[in-house]
Protein backbone atom coordinates (compact mmCIF):
# COMPACT_ATOMS: atom_id res chain seq x y z
CA UNK A 1 0.00 0.00 0.00
CA UNK A 2 1.30 2.95 -0.98
CA UNK A 3 1.66 6.50 0.80
CA UNK A 4 -1.75 8.07 -1.11
CA UNK A 5 -3.41 4.93 0.01
CA UNK A 6 -2.79 5.39 3.57
CA UNK A 7 -3.72 8.85 3.64
CA UNK A 8 -7.11 8.53 2.04
CA UNK A 9 -8.94 7.35 4.51
CA UNK A 10 -7.32 9.71 7.16
CA UNK A 11 -8.55 12.50 4.75
CA UNK A 12 -12.21 10.89 4.98
CA UNK A 13 -12.04 10.64 8.59
CA UNK A 14 -10.97 14.36 8.61
CA UNK A 15 -13.35 15.71 6.18
CA UNK A 16 -16.68 13.84 7.82
CA UNK A 17 -15.60 14.97 11.08
CA UNK A 18 -15.32 18.21 10.16
CA UNK A 19 -18.71 18.04 8.64
CA UNK A 20 -19.98 17.00 11.86
CA UNK A 21 -18.02 19.86 13.82
CA UNK A 22 -19.65 22.45 11.57
CA UNK A 23 -22.75 21.64 11.67
CA UNK A 24 -22.85 21.39 15.35
CA UNK A 25 -21.28 24.61 16.34
CA UNK A 26 -22.97 26.15 13.14
CA UNK A 27 -25.48 27.87 16.15
CA UNK A 28 -22.93 28.74 18.58
CA UNK A 29 -19.78 29.58 17.76
CA UNK A 30 -18.84 31.22 14.74
CA UNK A 31 -14.51 30.86 15.47
CA UNK A 32 -15.22 26.62 15.69
CA UNK A 33 -17.58 26.90 12.77
CA UNK A 34 -14.70 28.44 10.47
CA UNK A 35 -11.84 26.22 11.89
CA UNK A 36 -13.92 23.12 10.88
CA UNK A 37 -14.73 24.80 7.21
CA UNK A 38 -11.42 25.59 6.73
CA UNK A 39 -9.52 22.12 8.09
CA UNK A 40 -12.40 20.33 5.73
CA UNK A 41 -11.45 22.48 2.62
CA UNK A 42 -8.21 21.41 2.71
CA UNK A 43 -8.83 17.82 3.33
CA UNK A 44 -10.85 18.10 0.16
CA UNK A 45 -8.58 19.92 -1.87
CA UNK A 46 -6.11 17.48 -0.83
CA UNK A 47 -7.89 14.63 -1.47
CA UNK A 48 -9.34 15.48 -5.00
CA UNK A 49 -5.32 16.33 -5.65
CA UNK A 50 -4.20 13.35 -4.48
CA UNK A 51 -7.00 11.36 -6.75
CA UNK A 52 -6.74 13.49 -9.78
CA UNK A 53 -10.20 13.64 -9.59
CA UNK A 54 -10.91 17.29 -10.42
CA UNK A 55 -13.16 16.27 -13.56
CA UNK A 56 -15.72 14.62 -10.96
CA UNK A 57 -15.99 17.83 -8.86
CA UNK A 58 -19.10 19.49 -9.12
CA UNK A 59 -19.93 23.13 -9.54
CA UNK A 60 -23.46 23.99 -9.80
CA UNK A 61 -24.17 27.56 -10.09
CA UNK A 62 -19.97 27.94 -10.43
CA UNK A 63 -20.37 30.32 -13.66
CA UNK A 64 -22.95 32.97 -11.81
CA UNK A 65 -20.86 32.45 -8.56
CA UNK A 66 -17.68 33.73 -10.50
CA UNK A 67 -18.77 36.75 -12.07
CA UNK A 68 -19.97 38.27 -8.88
CA UNK A 69 -16.61 37.29 -7.07
CA UNK A 70 -14.78 39.16 -10.07
CA UNK A 71 -17.46 41.84 -10.07
CA UNK A 72 -16.12 42.24 -6.12
CA UNK A 73 -12.96 42.23 -7.26
CA UNK A 74 -13.59 44.94 -9.38
CA UNK A 75 -15.39 46.94 -7.52
CA UNK A 76 -12.78 46.86 -4.69
CA UNK A 77 -10.35 47.85 -7.49
CA UNK A 78 -12.25 50.69 -8.82
CA UNK A 79 -13.57 52.11 -4.97
CA UNK A 80 -13.46 55.18 -3.52
CA UNK A 81 -10.40 53.79 -1.13
CA UNK A 82 -9.24 50.26 -1.60
CA UNK A 83 -7.37 50.45 1.29
CA UNK A 84 -10.60 50.17 3.28
CA UNK A 85 -12.90 48.27 0.82
CA UNK A 86 -10.24 45.02 0.25
CA UNK A 87 -10.69 43.95 3.64
CA UNK A 88 -14.49 42.41 2.87
CA UNK A 89 -13.34 40.28 0.15
CA UNK A 90 -12.16 37.49 2.80
CA UNK A 91 -16.20 37.27 3.01
CA UNK A 92 -16.26 35.74 -0.65
CA UNK A 93 -14.38 32.40 0.89
CA UNK A 94 -17.63 31.53 2.38
CA UNK A 95 -18.57 30.14 -0.62
CA UNK A 96 -16.35 27.81 -0.70
CA UNK A 97 -19.09 26.25 2.01
CA UNK A 98 -21.19 25.52 -0.98
CA UNK A 99 -18.85 23.38 -2.90
CA UNK A 100 -17.02 21.58 -0.06
CA UNK A 101 -20.24 20.39 1.08
CA UNK A 102 -21.64 19.22 -2.17
CA UNK A 103 -18.18 17.20 -3.19
CA UNK A 104 -17.36 16.00 0.41
CA UNK A 105 -20.75 14.58 1.24
CA UNK A 106 -20.49 11.18 0.36
CA UNK A 107 -24.34 10.21 0.08
CA UNK A 108 -27.87 10.72 0.84
CA UNK A 109 -27.84 8.98 4.34
CA UNK A 110 -24.40 11.08 5.21
CA UNK A 111 -26.53 14.35 3.84
CA UNK A 112 -29.87 13.55 6.40
CA UNK A 113 -27.75 13.22 9.29
CA UNK A 114 -26.14 16.13 8.70
CA UNK A 115 -29.17 18.19 7.62
CA UNK A 116 -30.69 16.43 11.53
CA UNK A 117 -27.94 17.69 13.71
CA UNK A 118 -28.50 20.85 12.19
CA UNK A 119 -31.59 21.20 13.08
CA UNK A 120 -31.65 19.49 16.66
CA UNK A 121 -28.74 22.06 17.12
CA UNK A 122 -31.05 24.78 16.17
CA UNK A 123 -33.53 23.80 18.51
CA UNK A 124 -31.09 23.32 21.00
CA UNK A 125 -30.17 27.57 20.94
CA UNK A 126 -33.76 28.19 20.04
CA UNK A 127 -34.27 26.56 23.65
CA UNK A 128 -31.27 28.81 25.13
CA UNK A 129 -32.84 31.65 23.43
CA UNK A 130 -36.16 31.01 25.44
CA UNK A 131 -34.69 30.31 28.57
CA UNK A 132 -33.38 33.95 28.19
CA UNK A 133 -36.68 35.03 27.12
CA UNK A 134 -38.34 33.91 30.66
CA UNK A 135 -35.47 35.34 32.98
CA UNK A 136 -35.76 38.67 31.12
CA UNK A 137 -38.77 40.25 30.04
CA UNK A 138 -38.48 41.19 26.01
CA UNK A 139 -38.67 44.25 24.96
CA UNK A 140 -36.83 45.70 21.77
CA UNK A 141 -33.57 46.65 24.18
CA UNK A 142 -33.78 43.11 25.65
CA UNK A 143 -34.30 41.29 22.29
CA UNK A 144 -33.14 37.28 22.49
CA UNK A 145 -30.04 37.17 21.32
CA UNK A 146 -29.72 33.39 22.01
CA UNK A 147 -26.30 31.87 21.10
CA UNK A 148 -24.88 34.78 19.44
CA UNK A 149 -23.90 37.99 20.29
CA UNK A 150 -26.19 39.72 18.31
CA UNK A 151 -30.36 39.03 18.07
CA UNK A 152 -30.93 39.70 13.86
CA UNK A 153 -27.97 36.89 13.20
CA UNK A 154 -29.72 34.57 15.64
CA UNK A 155 -32.60 35.11 14.13
CA UNK A 156 -31.68 34.80 10.71
CA UNK A 157 -30.10 31.31 11.68
CA UNK A 158 -33.37 30.39 13.55
CA UNK A 159 -35.55 31.08 10.44
CA UNK A 160 -33.40 29.42 8.25
CA UNK A 161 -32.70 25.55 10.09
CA UNK A 162 -36.48 26.44 11.18
CA UNK A 163 -37.76 26.31 7.48
CA UNK A 164 -35.51 23.34 7.17
CA UNK A 165 -36.73 21.48 9.98
CA UNK A 166 -40.35 22.17 8.37
CA UNK A 167 -39.28 21.05 5.13
CA UNK A 168 -38.28 17.94 6.43
CA UNK A 169 -41.01 17.72 8.51
CA UNK A 170 -43.93 18.05 6.02
CA UNK A 171 -42.04 16.12 3.01
CA UNK A 172 -39.78 13.20 4.42
CA UNK A 173 -40.81 9.95 4.72
CA UNK A 174 -41.55 8.11 6.52
CA UNK A 175 -42.88 11.27 8.53
CA UNK A 176 -40.69 12.10 11.62
CA UNK A 177 -44.05 13.86 13.76
CA UNK A 178 -41.37 14.70 16.62
CA UNK A 179 -40.19 17.83 14.50
CA UNK A 180 -43.34 19.53 14.34
CA UNK A 181 -42.18 20.25 18.10
CA UNK A 182 -39.01 21.03 17.02
CA UNK A 183 -40.23 24.05 14.68
CA UNK A 184 -42.73 24.90 17.13
CA UNK A 185 -39.84 25.90 19.54
CA UNK A 186 -37.41 27.73 16.96
CA UNK A 187 -40.90 29.68 16.49
CA UNK A 188 -41.63 30.50 19.57
CA UNK A 189 -37.26 31.57 20.16
CA UNK A 190 -37.75 33.29 16.40
CA UNK A 191 -40.70 35.26 17.66
CA UNK A 192 -38.65 36.26 20.92
CA UNK A 193 -35.86 37.97 18.76
CA UNK A 194 -38.45 40.86 17.60
CA UNK A 195 -36.63 40.45 14.78
CA UNK A 196 -39.13 41.53 11.75
CA UNK A 197 -36.88 40.80 8.73
CA UNK A 198 -36.74 37.23 9.55
CA UNK A 199 -40.53 36.67 10.60
CA UNK A 200 -40.96 37.83 7.01
CA UNK A 201 -38.34 35.25 5.52
CA UNK A 202 -40.09 32.41 7.80
CA UNK A 203 -43.69 33.67 6.26
CA UNK A 204 -42.14 33.60 2.53
CA UNK A 205 -40.41 30.05 3.16
CA UNK A 206 -43.89 28.89 5.24
CA UNK A 207 -46.08 29.55 1.88
CA UNK A 208 -43.82 28.15 0.01
CA UNK A 209 -43.93 24.75 1.97
CA UNK A 210 -47.58 24.83 3.09
CA UNK A 211 -47.89 25.62 -1.08
CA UNK A 212 -46.38 22.88 -2.96
CA UNK A 213 -47.14 20.27 -0.11
CA UNK A 214 -51.59 20.91 0.47
CA UNK A 215 -52.59 24.58 -1.56
CA UNK A 216 -55.80 24.06 1.06
CA UNK A 217 -53.67 24.61 3.98
CA UNK A 218 -52.88 27.78 2.78
CA UNK A 219 -55.85 28.71 4.55
CA UNK A 220 -54.95 27.93 8.02
CA UNK A 221 -51.98 30.83 8.00
CA UNK A 222 -54.22 33.19 8.69
CA UNK A 223 -54.92 31.89 11.60
CA UNK A 224 -51.69 31.10 13.10
CA UNK A 225 -51.09 33.98 12.68
CA UNK A 226 -54.23 35.17 14.53
CA UNK A 227 -53.33 33.18 17.32
CA UNK A 228 -49.58 34.53 17.40
CA UNK A 229 -51.41 37.57 18.15
CA UNK A 230 -53.76 36.56 20.61
CA UNK A 231 -50.96 34.50 22.41
CA UNK A 232 -47.48 36.72 22.17
CA UNK A 233 -46.36 39.24 24.67
CA UNK A 234 -47.09 42.59 24.00
CA UNK A 235 -44.01 43.38 22.73
CA UNK A 236 -44.20 41.11 19.72
CA UNK A 237 -47.97 42.10 18.96
CA UNK A 238 -46.47 46.09 18.74
CA UNK A 239 -43.35 44.41 16.44
CA UNK A 240 -46.01 42.46 14.13
CA UNK A 241 -48.92 45.89 14.13
CA UNK A 242 -45.31 48.22 12.88
CA UNK A 243 -44.88 45.48 10.04
CA UNK A 244 -48.12 47.04 8.13
CA UNK A 245 -47.82 50.30 9.96
CA UNK A 246 -45.41 52.69 7.15
CA UNK A 247 -45.53 55.78 9.73
CA UNK A 248 -43.49 53.20 11.83
CA UNK A 249 -39.71 55.45 12.49
CA UNK A 250 -38.21 52.29 11.60
CA UNK A 251 -39.94 51.73 8.03
CA UNK A 252 -39.09 55.48 7.46
CA UNK A 253 -35.85 55.05 8.11
CA UNK A 254 -35.45 52.51 5.60
CA UNK A 255 -36.65 54.58 2.47
CA UNK A 256 -34.21 57.12 3.56
CA UNK A 257 -31.51 54.83 3.58
CA UNK A 258 -32.60 53.17 0.29
CA UNK A 259 -33.55 56.68 -1.32
CA UNK A 260 -29.83 57.48 -0.08
CA UNK A 261 -28.15 54.70 -1.73
CA UNK A 262 -29.95 55.64 -4.71
CA UNK A 263 -28.01 58.78 -4.58
CA UNK A 264 -24.56 57.18 -4.50
CA UNK A 265 -25.61 54.60 -6.79
CA UNK A 266 -26.02 57.35 -9.83
CA UNK A 267 -22.50 58.71 -8.72
CA UNK A 268 -20.95 55.00 -9.27
CA UNK A 269 -23.90 52.74 -10.62
CA UNK A 270 -21.51 50.41 -12.98
CA UNK A 271 -18.74 48.83 -10.23
CA UNK A 272 -20.07 50.67 -6.72
CA UNK A 273 -17.79 53.03 -4.61
CA UNK A 274 -16.38 49.52 -2.79
CA UNK A 275 -17.46 47.71 0.14
CA UNK A 276 -17.75 49.86 2.83
CA UNK A 277 -17.90 52.71 1.49
CA UNK A 278 -20.94 54.38 2.85
CA UNK A 279 -18.23 55.42 5.51
CA UNK A 280 -16.52 57.15 3.40
CA UNK A 281 -19.34 58.56 1.01
CA UNK A 282 -22.25 59.61 3.38
CA UNK A 283 -20.81 63.23 3.76
CA UNK A 284 -21.17 63.97 0.16
CA UNK A 285 -25.08 63.56 0.35
CA UNK A 286 -28.11 65.33 1.27
CA UNK A 287 -29.26 63.19 5.09
CA UNK A 288 -31.98 65.37 6.34
CA UNK A 289 -32.87 62.48 8.49
CA UNK A 290 -29.73 61.77 9.75
CA UNK A 291 -30.30 58.23 9.07
CA UNK A 292 -28.04 57.45 6.23
CA UNK A 293 -24.83 58.60 8.41
CA UNK A 294 -26.44 56.84 11.99
CA UNK A 295 -26.38 53.38 10.24
CA UNK A 296 -24.25 53.86 7.02
CA UNK A 297 -26.08 50.52 5.97
CA UNK A 298 -29.00 50.07 3.65
CA UNK A 299 -31.05 47.40 5.15
CA UNK A 300 -31.82 46.23 1.97
CA UNK A 301 -29.48 43.02 0.03
CA UNK A 302 -30.01 44.49 -3.30
CA UNK A 303 -28.88 48.28 -2.68
CA UNK A 304 -26.17 47.68 -0.38
CA UNK A 305 -24.85 45.23 -3.04
CA UNK A 306 -25.75 47.98 -5.88
CA UNK A 307 -23.80 50.70 -3.70
CA UNK A 308 -20.64 48.27 -2.66
CA UNK A 309 -20.52 46.57 -6.20
CA UNK A 310 -22.82 48.64 -8.91
CA UNK A 311 -25.12 47.32 -11.31
CA UNK A 312 -22.58 44.84 -12.49
CA UNK A 313 -22.01 42.95 -8.78
CA UNK A 314 -25.91 43.14 -8.36
CA UNK A 315 -26.64 41.79 -11.37
CA UNK A 316 -24.31 38.60 -10.90
CA UNK A 317 -25.34 38.58 -7.43
CA UNK A 318 -28.83 38.03 -8.62
CA UNK A 319 -27.91 35.60 -11.30
CA UNK A 320 -26.59 33.12 -8.45
CA UNK A 321 -30.26 33.03 -7.60
CA UNK A 322 -31.72 32.47 -10.67
CA UNK A 323 -28.87 29.99 -11.35
CA UNK A 324 -30.08 27.87 -7.89
CA UNK A 325 -33.28 27.59 -8.65
CA UNK A 326 -32.79 26.48 -12.09
CA UNK A 327 -30.29 24.04 -10.32
CA UNK A 328 -32.66 23.37 -7.94
CA UNK A 329 -35.52 22.15 -10.60
CA UNK A 330 -33.40 20.40 -12.40
CA UNK A 331 -32.44 18.46 -9.79
CA UNK A 332 -36.39 18.02 -8.39
CA UNK A 333 -37.16 16.51 -12.12
CA UNK A 334 -34.41 14.09 -11.53
CA UNK A 335 -35.76 12.95 -8.22
CA UNK A 336 -38.66 12.27 -9.51
CA UNK A 337 -38.69 8.22 -8.59
CA UNK A 338 -36.77 9.05 -5.73
CA UNK A 339 -39.08 10.37 -2.68
CA UNK A 340 -36.51 10.55 -0.32
CA UNK A 341 -34.53 13.52 -1.50
CA UNK A 342 -37.66 15.48 -2.27
CA UNK A 343 -38.30 16.88 1.58
CA UNK A 344 -34.14 18.46 1.00
CA UNK A 345 -35.17 20.39 -2.11
CA UNK A 346 -38.38 21.74 -0.54
CA UNK A 347 -36.38 23.05 3.01
CA UNK A 348 -33.63 24.38 0.89
CA UNK A 349 -35.30 25.99 -1.39
CA UNK A 350 -37.79 27.56 1.02
CA UNK A 351 -34.78 28.80 3.56
CA UNK A 352 -33.39 30.99 0.26
CA UNK A 353 -36.80 32.31 -0.31
CA UNK A 354 -36.91 33.18 3.37
CA UNK A 355 -33.46 34.54 3.20
CA UNK A 356 -33.76 36.37 0.39
CA UNK A 357 -37.62 37.76 1.16
CA UNK A 358 -35.73 38.94 4.82
CA UNK A 359 -32.75 40.43 2.81
CA UNK A 360 -35.26 43.12 1.36
CA UNK A 361 -35.40 44.63 5.07
CA UNK A 362 -32.07 43.71 6.18
CA UNK A 363 -28.29 43.13 4.74
CA UNK A 364 -28.07 39.47 6.13
CA UNK A 365 -25.81 38.91 2.96
CA UNK A 366 -23.04 40.31 4.75
CA UNK A 367 -23.57 38.46 7.94
CA UNK A 368 -21.48 35.60 7.96
CA UNK A 369 -23.32 33.00 10.58
CA UNK A 370 -25.84 33.51 7.84
CA UNK A 371 -24.57 33.35 5.35
CA UNK A 372 -22.36 30.08 6.21
CA UNK A 373 -25.35 28.09 7.14
CA UNK A 374 -27.24 29.65 4.15
CA UNK A 375 -24.37 27.96 1.47
CA UNK A 376 -24.49 24.70 3.64
CA UNK A 377 -28.48 24.16 3.55
CA UNK A 378 -27.99 25.91 -0.41
CA UNK A 379 -25.67 22.43 -1.33
CA UNK A 380 -27.97 20.09 0.46
CA UNK A 381 -30.01 18.72 -2.62
CA UNK A 382 -26.97 18.35 -4.41
CA UNK A 383 -24.86 16.29 -2.71
CA UNK A 384 -24.41 12.76 -3.38
CA UNK A 385 -25.16 14.18 -7.42
CA UNK A 386 -22.08 13.57 -8.80
CA UNK A 387 -22.41 13.18 -12.66
CA UNK A 388 -25.78 14.22 -12.70
CA UNK A 389 -25.09 18.11 -12.33
CA UNK A 390 -23.10 20.46 -14.76
CA UNK A 391 -22.21 23.97 -13.67
CA UNK A 392 -24.48 26.29 -14.61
Amino acid sequence: MNSTDRLLPMLDRVLTVSLVVFVMFSMFSISVTQVAFAIGTVAWLTRVSLTRSWKSVQFPIGIPIALFVLACVLAVATAVDPSYSYKSLKKLLQVLIFFWAINSIQDAKQRDFLALLLIVAGCVAALHGIYQGLLTPVTTETRVAGTMSVYMTFAGLLMLVGLLGLGRFLFRQPQEKWLIGVVAIIVVSLLLTLTRQAWLGFLTGLLFLVFCWRKQWLLAIPVLIALVLIFSPASVKDRIYSMVNLQDWTVQSRFALWRGGWEVLKDHPLTGCGFRCMDIVHVNYPDPTGYIKKYRGMHNNFVQLAVDTGLLGLTAWISIWVGYFFALFRRYRQSESDSTSRWVIYGSGAAVLGFLAGGMFEVNFYDSEVAMVLYFIMALPFCGSRGELNPV
